[in-house]
C-alpha cells in the first residue's frame, strides 16, 4: 500500500493545478474548488475525498486530497522524535477537520469550527497550491502575503538564477 501512494504522489508538484483562485464560503460552510484542483484530485491522485482542517489554529485552511493526508499520518508514526510535535499538529488538524467529498458543483465542506474562528461566511477567500495540497486564505491575508513576498522577491530571483532557475 505504501508504495502505491508513493507512487501516486511522486511528481505532484508537477501535476498541481498553476496559479490561485478565489471563491466565497457560502452559507452552508461549503467552498467551490476549481475544476482543474478537482480533475488533479480525482484523476492524477485517484482521490475521491479530502480533508479540510487548519494545522495553525485556523489562520489557513488546508485541503489535502485524501492519499496525501494519509500519507502525512503514515510519516507522522515514524517521526518519534518529533511525537510533541506531530500530537500538537494533529490536536488542530483533528479539532478543525473534516473529511468531505465534492459534490457535482465542486463544493467542500468546511467545518462549522474553522468557519466561525476564521469567519469566513460569505467572505472571498484564496486558494494555491503547494505540493498537491491547496491552501486556503482569507482574502485580507492573502494581500498581506503578497505584501511580505514582494520584499523578498528581488533576492530571491537572484538565488534562485544562480541555482538554475529559468
Amino acid at each position: 500500500m505504501a508504495d502505491s501512494i508513493l507512487d501516486i504522489l511522486q511528481n505532484t508538484a508537477t501535476r498541481q493545478p498553476l496559479g490561485s483562485f478565489e471563491t466565497r464560503c457560502d452559507e452552508k460552510g461549503r467552498i467551490r474548488l476549481p475544476s482543474e484542483w478537482l480533475h488533479f484530485i480525482a484523476h492524477d491522485l485517484k482521490d475521491t475525498r479530502v480533508f479540510c482542517t487548519s494545522l495553525d489554529a485556523a489562520s489557513t485552511i488546508r485541503i489535502y486530497p485524501e492519499s496525501i493526508w494519509r500519507y502525512n499520518l503514515g510519516l507522522f508514526e515514524q517521526q518519534l522524535e518529533l511525537a510533541a510535535e506531530v500530537d500538537a499538529l494533529l490536536t488542530n488538524a483533528d479539532y478543525y477537520g473534516v473529511l468531505s467529498t465534492p459534490d457535482t458543483s465542486g463544493r467542500v465542506l468546511i467545518k462549522a469550527e474553522l468557519r466561525a474562528k476564521m469567519e469566513l461566511l460569505g467572505d472571498l477567500v484564496v486558494g494555491t497550491g503547494k505540493r498537491g495540497v491547496i491552501h486556503v486564505y482569507r482574502k485580507t491575508d492573502h494581500q498581506a502575503l503578497l505584501v511580505a513576498a514582494a520584499q523578498a522577491v528581488p533576492d530571491a530571483i537572484q538565488k534562485l538564477t544562480r541555482a538554475g532557475m529559468r
